[in-house]
């Protein structure tokens, strides 16, 4: 049996390793999201391809954001867009991390703030896995000839 899923759901709140927005080969756009998979074993890569640049056009070949999964992906988002409608400057500065960093310890907080005048707005708390049942030390379960019903036995 084969099960159909989108490859990639865009979660707002997922945290994010790295984000890279630059040229692909071949002229086109591309940006880079790494983010761990579903099963939490590795990371996996997700390249979403836009429109060319125009011939001529030059500017900054890429930006690379580093969250560490500490970052949600809604925050990458916002850190790459306010980079992209920065005009490029050749020369670099020391501040630029921690200005970033600042950038988005600011909207958090006016994040919290909105939220705490509006508690209805919050996001539900997520729900708990089920504790697992543990047999007594000296027992376990036998199966029978019903098929579903096992009886308890100590050993």
């Amino acid at each position: 049996m084969e099960t159909f899923a989108p490859k990639y759901r865009r979660n707002p709140n997922e945290k994010v390793h790295s984000l890279y927005a630059g040229v692909a080969p071949g002229g086109r756009t591309v940006v880079r999201l790494v983010k761990p998979s579903l099963d939490r074993n590795r990371m996996e890569a997700t390249r979403t391809y836009g429109p060319g640049i125009p011939r001529g056009q030059g500017g900054m070949i890429g930006v690379l954001i580093l969250g560490g999964m500490e970052t949600t992906l809604d925050e990458m988002e916002y850190i790459l867009e306010a980079q992209q409608e920065r005009k490029f400057v050749p020369d670099r500065t020391g501040g630029e991390v921690a200005q970033m960093c600042r950038m988005v310890i600011e909207r958090r907080n006016e994040r919290i703030r909105y939220l705490r005048k509006n508690p209805s707005e919050a996001p539900k708390p997520k729900k708990k896995p089920p504790i697992p049942f543990y047999l007594p030390a000296g027992f376990r379960y036998v199966p029978t000839p019903e098929p579903g019903l096992s009886v308890l036995a100590q050993v």
